[in-house]
């Protein structure tokens, strides 16, 4: 399966406007640390961990969430054996701002019904001549008015907040293709695999029944 590479460094390049904002913008740090809290699938308890690094714009992305996800996580994360989290990474602008809009979503259900909603829904947004307009049209069914999307595209805190974790992430590691998942802060798995692709990868790692 083929996986979807990029320059972390052009990318970031090609957002960079969206991080020039005046200082007194969305000053409210307490809201904003709020809405970058961590977003997990499945129980804390879980002794396996998996960082997913996803793009919303990403068709590869697209893909694992909708051939694989449900699958895995009906045997490894309903199960208790697995702990998803899911860290926005966005490639694009458009990305960006569809990051800060689920970001924008007070609950961690309908940040993930959003996310879900959204890969699948993303050949009619992404890829649409007027994305913006589109994504606008879907985020009134997750209860955001038009009104209210026209001020997420314009919180750039949020979005520089957002590619700072990017960043972050990626120096630590060297992610350098979407999707991308860690296990236990030690191992990646990379690309768009099917379930038992990546079942199998998984099971190189760790000693888990395969029941």
């Amino acid at each position: 399966m083929k996986r979807f590479k990029f320059n972390r460094r052009e990318i970031l390049l090609s957002i960079i406007a969206l991080i020039i904002y005046p200082s007194t913008a969305f000053p409210n740090k307490s809201n904003l640390n709020n809405r970058m809290k961590p977003k997990y699938m499945g129980s804390k308890d879980a002794p396996i961990k998996i960082k997913e690094y996803f793009s919303l714009t990403c068709g590869h992305c697209a893909s694992f969430h909708i051939k694989t996800l449900p699958k895995f996580k009906k045997k490894y994360i309903d199960s208790g054996q697995v702990q998803l989290e899911l860290i926005d990474y966005p490639l694009d602008r458009l990305a960006v701002i569809a990051s800060a809009l689920v970001r924008t979503i007070p609950t961690d259900e309908g940040y993930l019904g959003a996310v879900k909603t959204l890969l699948r829904k993303q050949k009619i947004w992404a890829y649409s001549k007027e994305p913006l307009e589109e994504l606008a049209s879907i985020a009134k069914s997750f209860g955001i008015s038009s009104s209210q999307f026209k001020k997420i595209t314009q919180n750039f805190p949020l979005m520089q907040e957002i590619i700072n974790k990017m960043e972050m992430e990626s120096k630590k590691f060297k992610i350098t293709s979407t999707p991308t998942f860690i296990v236990n802060d030690k191992h990646k798995i990379s690309g768009a695999l099917t379930f038992r692709e990546f079942e199998s990868e998984l099971l190189k790692f760790l000693k888990i029944k395969n029941s």
